[in-house]
Order: structure tokens, then sequence, then C-alpha cells
């Protein structure tokens, strides 16, 4: 464990061994790569200067930022000693007295140290640095963890508030119930999201199930107004049902997208917006309580917004595709050529020629088998519907 009592300590903390020796051996060859495109590059093709310019810009620019991170590896380091906390690197440097800091806050990446005033500097820890463990233990022992203490506060305003319950029991009681109800929901709307998204089977009880659980949650809402949040609010000792209401809503819209076509937009947008102007006023309504009296109101409605719109078009969407219970009408239609496109998702395309009411060539999407499987010159199968809810949209018979 740390120790500054002694005036004279001073304890030093730079990267850790592991990820020194990392980037030692892989940054290097990294930056001399980046120094190397351009001058193999220049003045190979005229015609293409600009191209150059840009690209050997872009290079020098990624092997400086290589060039600095290897310094600040050499370089830079915490210090402690019996007064003040220091960072030193290449090009700057930070000192904190320790009678200064208020306190910290952990995320993923770093250890936040923050001054009681702003007029003093910020201090972060990367996990990347020496005895990190030990640094957090440090603080720890002798400053608050902001994060909690803002909870902890938060908790105990809100069982002195009088409209929770008569008694201090009467309110921790149905926090306790809020929270366990919250927990539930959003437990049930991850796996239902996840469900939806990687193996939606049985279809006709996967659909229907996403487009409940979005209701019940506005109905627990209602039931506990005022204790339950529609939206995450950092240190919020309010439990939240936002994995409840967006993760079923967004993973219903990934399989609209995925599983069907519209063939006509103009009759989906006004029974969406009517879908979604319903949602939002059930969610303003179960959410009143912290739009009339909270500091976050801004963006408590800009996620009703939100969850409202993703909603209604998901909803109105898969509904009428799903629950379409006309025979409908097959078409065929030669695949032309394929590709596909690549991002956070990659989505598969046949341009095919013309059918039905399609009159000119154009893309199709299918699954990653299928595409697989057909072949520029071959003959697939298009189920066109009218829709449940007289929206006209089609889909690829795999």
């Amino acid at each position: 464990m740390l120790t500054v009592q002694e005036p004279e300590s001073r304890q030093e903390y730079g990267t850790a061994k592991g990820w020194r020796l990392f980037i030692y051996i892989f940054v290097p060859p990294l930056i001399l790569l980046f120094l190397a495109v351009p001058i193999i590059m220049w003045g190979k093709n005229d015609a293409q200067l600009g191209f150059q310019i840009g690209l050997s810009a872009l290079m020098l620019g990624f092997a400086g930022f290589l060039v600095y991170g290897l310094l600040e590896t050499i370089k830079a380091k915490h210090i402690i000693t019996s007064d003040k906390l220091i960072y030193e690197g290449i090009l700057r440097r930070k000192e904190l007295s320790l009678a200064r800091i208020k306190g910290y806050r952990i995320d993923q990446n770093y250890t936040h140290i923050l001054p009681l005033s702003f007029a003093d500097p910020k201090i972060r820890i990367g996990y990347t640095s020496e005895n990190y463990q030990e640094l957090q233990n440090w603080l720890s022992n002798r400053y608050p963890d902001l994060d909690v203490l803002e909870k902890e506060q938060d908790t105990a305003k809100l069982l002195e508030n009088d409209d929770l319950g008569r008694t201090p029991e009467e309110r921790e009681a149905r926090l306790t119930n809020a929270l366990r109800t919250a927990k539930y929901l959003n437990i049930a709307g991850g796996a239902v999201a996840g469900w939806l998204l990687v193996y939606p089977q049985p279809y006709k009880w996967a659909i229907p199930i996403g487009l409940v659980l979005p209701l019940l949650a506005t109905i627990a809402l209602w039931l506990h107004q005022g204790v339950i949040r529609l939206d995450e609010k950092r240190n919020s000792a309010y439990p939240s049902l936002a994995i409840a209401i967006l993760g079923p809503s967004s993973s219903l819209l990934l399989r609209a997208l995925l599983d069907f076509e519209i063939l006509d937009y103009a009759p989906l947008w006004p029974q969406a917006a009517t879908i979604a102007a319903g949602a939002s006023l059930a969610l303003f309504a179960g959410s009143r309580e912290f739009i009339w009296h909270n500091d976050s109101r801004t963006g408590l409605l800009f996620s009703i917004v939100i969850y409202s719109a993703l909603y209604g078009f998901a909803a109105t969407t898969i509904y009428n595709c799903v629950f379409d219970e006309g025979e409908g009408t097959r078409y065929e239609a030669q695949v032309l050529s394929k590709h596909r496109t690549s991002g956070k998702h990659t989505t598969y395309y046949l341009h095919v020629s013309p059918w039905g009411p399609r009159s000119t060539a154009e893309d199709v999407t299918v699954s990653h088998d299928y595409y697989g499987e057909v072949q520029p010159s071959d003959t697939i199968q298009i189920h066109a519907g009218s829709g449940q809810l007289h929206i006209p949209w089609f889909m690829v018979l795999e």
C-alpha cells in the first residue's frame, strides 16, 4: 500500500511494464511504416498529386501521434509526494495539492482525480499505469468515490420525500419494490433484445413479446410514478427502465429492416406517427413527476421523443408485415449481380431484374447464407403482401 506520511517521501508511477514492452515492440515499426508510405508513393503518378499530398499528410499525422505516444510512454509519470500529486508528461506538468483533492471517479479507462476548485487542475490516471490498483487503493483510503457519494446523497434525499410515503420505512419499501421491478423488466428487455437480434425463433412468439414488453415498462412508469425513471441518469438513486424500452424497440427496428422491405412508404408514415404520438403521451404521463420537478427535464423529454419515434416506426412496420393475413403474391426475378456493404453491420444485397410492381432493376436485401448460395443469373422468389395495416411490403423467399 502507498504511504505518503514522511515529508521526504516521493513515489513515482510510470507506464506498466507489460504496456511498455508492447509499445516499444510494435510502435516503432508502425512509425517507420507511416513515414515510408509518402516516400514510396511520392512522384509515382503526377495525375494523382492531390491524393498523394492528402495521404502523405494523413500518414505523417499518424506517425506524429505515435511518436507522441511513444515519448509519453517513456517520459510520463505520476508522482506522489508528502503534499502533492503530480503528473509529468512531455508537454505539460500538473500539480494538485493533496489537501485540495475533492475525490475521484472511475470509468473503464481512467481514474479521474477532481479538485475542490475549478482553479485547480484535474489529474487522471490510466489503467495502463504502473501499480494502477495500488493507486486506486491509496485514493479510496483517503478520498471519497464521488459517484458512490452522489448516489448515497440522492438516495437519502429520495427517502426524505414525503410524497413517497408517510414514514421512512414506507418510502424505503416503495423504493425497494421499484428497484426490483426495474431490474426484472430491464433483464427481460435485454434478453428479448438479444433474442430478436440473434435468433428470433419461433418468430410469432418473439415479435409479440418484443412489441408488448415496452408497453409493460410504460405501465410500470405509471404504477411507480415519481420513483422509476424512463431515462438513465448518472448516479441517480431512481431506477431506470431505459433497457426495457430501448432494447426491444431497437431490435424490432433491426428485424424490420433486415427481414422486410416496404414497397410504398406513403401509408406508413401517418400510422407510425400516430403510434409514436400515443407512446409519447404515455411516457410523458408516466414521467410527469420528473418532468415537473427535475433539473434534467430536457434530457428526459429528448428521451421520450427518441424512444417514441423508434417504437412507432418499428412497431408499425413489424406488425404490418408479420401479422399480414393476406395470401400475397409470388414473383420471380433474375439475379443480375450481388454486393455487400460493411460497417457496424454487414448488409447483403442482390441486384435483381424488374418484377411485379417494380419496373426497374433494384437491390433487395438477403441473409448472409442466402447471399453465398445465390449467383448471378439465378432466379429468386419474391413474396409481396398488402400488409395488415395496408402498407405494401415484400421479402425474398430464401
